[in-house]
Order: C-alpha cells, then sequence, then structure tokens
C-alpha cells in the first residue's frame, strides 16, 4: 500500500512538471498573478465537480487547518507563477520544489513535531545534490534576485499547504473532498489578482487552452493523486517525492520549449530519480 501511495506522490509531481510549459506556451501579456489566480478558480470548480459524481461524506476540515492549507495553496500559485515568469521554467521550478522538502520538514517539526525519518534525510541530500547540478547547469549569469526569492516564498508556501492538509486529512475526511474545500477557498482568497493586468488574453483560444490544462492537469487530476498520497506519509516524505515535478519541468522546457540540456542537467535528472528511488525503499 505504501508503495502505492509513492507512486501516487511522484505521478502528481509528473503532473505538477507540466505547469511552468503551459504557462510559457500561453498567450503573451499576461500577469502572473492573472494565471496563477485563473488556474486556482478551475482547478477549484473541476474538483468541486468532481466531487459531485463522488461518493462523499459530510465530514468537514478543521478549520485551522482549512485557513492555513488554502491560505499557502494561494500564495503558492501566486509566488511561483511569477518566479517562473522572472527566472524561466527550470530554474524557477528547480527551485520552488527543490527548497520544499527541507522546509516542510522544518515546518512540520514546528507545528506538529513530526520528526523527519532517516530515509528522509538522505533522500532529500541527495536529491537536493540533483537540484543543484540542475539549477547550475547554464551557471549564473542571468540570475534574478527576486525571481529566486519568489521561488523561495513558493516553496515554503507549497509546504505550509502540504504539512496542514496533511493534518486536516486525519479528520477522517476524503481526500478529493478535502481539496475540494481547500481549492475553493483558495480561489476566493487569490480571486482579487485575476484582474491584474491585461484580461483579455485569458479570453483568446491559448489563453482559454492554457486554464483548462492548468486546472484540470496539473490542479484538479494532481492534487487528487497528491491527497491519496497524503495518507500514512509523513509531509515531509511527501514534498520529497513530488521532487520528480522538476525533473519532469526541466525535460518538457528541452522538448517542447526548446531549452537545451548539457551533461550537468542529465546527471541533475539522474540524481533526483536516484534520491526517489532511495526513499520508495522506506
Amino acid at each position: 500500500m505504501r508503495r502505492k501511495r509513492y507512486g501516487a506522490l511522484v505521478l502528481a509531481g509528473f503532473f505538477f512538471g507540466t505547469t511552468g510549459t503551459a504557462q510559457a506556451l500561453g498567450p503573451d501579456g499576461l500577469s502572473p498573478l492573472a494565471v496563477g489566480s485563473a488556474r486556482l478558480i478551475c482547478g477549484a470548480l473541476l474538483l468541486w465537480a468532481f466531487t459531485k459524481f463522488t461518493p462523499t461524506n459530510t465530514i468537514r476540515m478543521p478549520l485551522p487547518q482549512l485557513w492555513l492549507a488554502a491560505i499557502g495553496f494561494a500564495m503558492y500559485q501566486l509566488t511561483f507563477f511569477s518566479a517562473v515568469k522572472s527566472t524561466g521554467v527550470s530554474i524557477g521550478t528547480v527551485t520552488a520544489l527543490g527548497s520544499a522538502p527541507a522546509l516542510t520538514g522544518v515546518i512540520a517539526w514546528i507545528l506538529n513535531r513530526e520528526k523527519p525519518s532517516r530515509h528522509w534525510f538522505f533522500a532529500t541530500v541527495l536529491t537536493t545534490v540533483g537540484i543543484v547540478f540542475l539549477s547550475n547547469a547554464k551557471g549564473f549569469s542571468h540570475f534574478n534576485v527576486a525571481g529566486f526569492a519568489m521561488a523561495i516564498g513558493a516553496g515554503a508556501s507549497f509546504s505550509l499547504f502540504a504539512v496542514t492538509s496533511k493534518q486536516g486529512l486525519k479528520s477522517g475526511i476524503g481526500t478529493t473532498q478535502a481539496m475540494s474545500q481547500i481549492f475553493l477557498l483558495s480561489a476566493l482568497l487569490a480571486s482579487p489578482f485575476l484582474f491584474v493586468g491585461d484580461f483579455a488574453p485569458l479570453l483568446s483560444t491559448s489563453g482559454v487552452s492554457m486554464i483548462l490544462w492548468l486546472g484540470l492537469v496539473p490542479t484538479a487530476l494532481a492534487y487528487i493523486a497528491y491527497g491519496y498520497g497524503l495518507h500514512g506519509v509523513r509531509a515531509s516524505t511527501s514534498s520529497t517525492l513530488i521532487l520528480s515535478e522538476p525533473a519532469t519541468a526541466t525535460l518538457l522546457a528541452a522538448l517542447v520549449l526548446g531549452e537545451s540540456l548539457n551533461v550537468q542537467s542529465w546527471v541533475g535528472i539522474a540524481i533526483i530519480i536516484a534520491g526517489l528511488a532511495y526513499l520508495s525503499r522506506e
């Protein structure tokens, strides 16, 4: 059963990894804040619709965990898309998700006194080395301080979401129902940002296609898999397993967007895969 949970988290990471490329293929002139808000609204509506056709219980997530998870998730959308816009798909994704395992371990210890396992420690060290290889593959000649700071903020926001949503699942609420409640509140919190900048590109064919993809694949489907994987898995472990995201994002940036991958990039991807494989043995 634990292997299935781990597999679901890795699959969620693959889905997450399509986010930056989808944004890059979207229309020009869009504010990243508007993209993040639109993704949240679309994903929340899709998840809500999904819960209407699946058996659910009447349990509601405890309000403290619901609000903290929703705030973390809303902040993650806004900071992540801003980071990717500033630094590029590879660096923004690698920095945001690469920082998440360590930050999740710290937040889980502060809020829940959850002590990370030894497997988590060594796997996180190994995957962090892979992240460093990926992020340094093209050098720092175009290093963006503001973008890097937003990416770290995205990692911290995702960590808050991961820890508090897992804690909320202990109430007995179903995973899809929990994600739906979190997303609906997050969408409400982020909705004012939908109108930042020029709104017209969102209504274009490419804009609608981008939002539908972002709402369905790296949001609704990804977080159904993520919520399933969270059961019986430490929050710190889950954040390490979804490091399949930056590897996926880097590969897609090369295959779809034409970003070149050098030897160091491939080494980084291989190290991340090795770290995930090691953690799956826990």
